[in-house]
């Protein structure tokens, strides 16, 4: 079904002897004795309180409760949501615009999950990015766990489930109407991009490198499926290389980069200076027409841990801005990174993660 058709869907409840019943496309129905039945995008079936008060987003799925407008019912967070040694709390946006949540305690040490501990703050209900993690948490702490998807959403099938995952997440913290909202921005941004760039050439071919996954990485590292790329039509490229997982960045080798040698390159910033120490310590990629045209530019960071939504719009904008300036000549990539980090997150942060990363600049390599 059209993704517009599915944000017009309403939510009808009714109140039967008491009881709630939703009827919200398949997603959660039948409520009695307080609980309703909700089927996560992994296909289980959990029963969670009609009225969740108190939540636990494990497997990075915290920042979509942020999103939701659901901060105040974050009792745990991960570790390295946290502020404490070994957290990156603070280079998080959701974590900038919501800093009283670093202090929150922790329910993880690393990738290990603490379940006496998620037990002991006693939430209503978890989220986790898995069906072996949930099943997990459920049968080790007795808390309803529903599986959502935080990941990548570089092709329209992951914007897809992405956007089911949200509505999942909207039924159970009753934020229905925010995760529509949510959703209905998300497309609107994405149709404007498109529409500026529509049959629009820019005739400059572009890689994004310094992608991160599981760890910080130096140019090589990139993604076939760059959101901001596919966003406004720029030409990739990366975009054929065959990765048997659209949801994350890979390494290409040296020689194919030189071999692609494109007029413009990203970067990612969260690993810029690994890409600094790549470009300065090998004369080839000095070489590159992006770095002797000093067209290479900063990004904010799409993936830190997992993939940040709202900075991808942000981001897109930006390339949007450098590849067809004429098209975007209404647009200031400050002022509408702060629009979309007001829309997900409350708090206009563009100056807070310019700060920690640098933001939309040339980068000389």
């Amino acid at each position: 079904m059209d993704r517009k058709l599915m944000a017009g869907i309403i939510v009808i409840v009714v109140l039967v002897g008491g009881a709630l019943i939703y009827n919200l496309s398949g997603n959660i129905a039948n409520s009695s004795n307080g609980t309703v039945s909700v089927t996560d995008v992994a296909g289980r079936t959990v029963q969670v309180p009609a009225q969740v008060d108190t939540v636990i987003g494990t497997g990075c799925s915290c920042r979509e409760i942020v999103y939701l407008n659901a901060s105040d019912k974050i009792v745990g967070i991960e570790q390295s949501e946290s502020n404490s040694t070994g957290g990156s709390g603070k280079l998080l946006a959701y974590m900038v615009a919501n800093p009283e949540l670093m202090s929150l305690p922790v329910v993880t040490s690393g990738t290990t999950i603490n379940y006496e501990k998620i037990a002991e703050l006693d939430p209503d209900v978890v989220f986790a990015n898995s069906a072996e993690e949930a099943d997990n948490i459920q049968s080790k702490t007795g808390i309803p766990t529903v599986v959502v998807y935080i990941y990548a959403v570089g092709t329209p099938e992951q914007m897809d489930k992405y956007e089911t995952s949200l509505r999942i997440m909207g039924d159970v913290l009753n934020k229905e109407d925010r995760a529509e909202e949510l959703i209905d921005y998300m497309d609107s941004s994405e149709e404007d991009l498109a529409t500026r760039t529509r049959g629009v050439s820019s005739n400059k071919t572009v890689y994004m490198g310094g992608q991160a996954y599981g760890a910080i990485h130096g140019i090589t590292a990139t993604n076939a499926f760059y959101p901001p790329f596919e966003m406004v039509n720029a030409t990739n490229v990366a975009a054929n290389v065959n990765t048997s997982d659209a949801s994350k960045g890979f390494q290409v080798d040296k020689e194919q980069l030189i071999t692609w040698n494109p007029d413009i390159i990203f970067v990612e910033e969260t690993g810029l200076k690994t890409v600094i120490n790549d470009t300065s310590n090998t004369p080839e990629y000095q070489e590159l027409k992006a770095i002797q045209d000093e067209n290479v530019y900063g990004l904010l960071p799409y993936c830190t841990y997992a993939y940040n939504k709202e900075e991808m719009i942000a981001n897109a904008y930006y390339v949007g801005k450098v590849l067809y300036p004429e098209q975007f000549n209404d647009v200031d990539p400050e002022e509408k990174a702060d629009e979309i980090f007001e829309k997900f997150l409350g708090k206009e942060i563009y100056n807070d993660l310019k700060a920690q990363y640098g933001g939309f600049k040339k980068i000389e390599l």
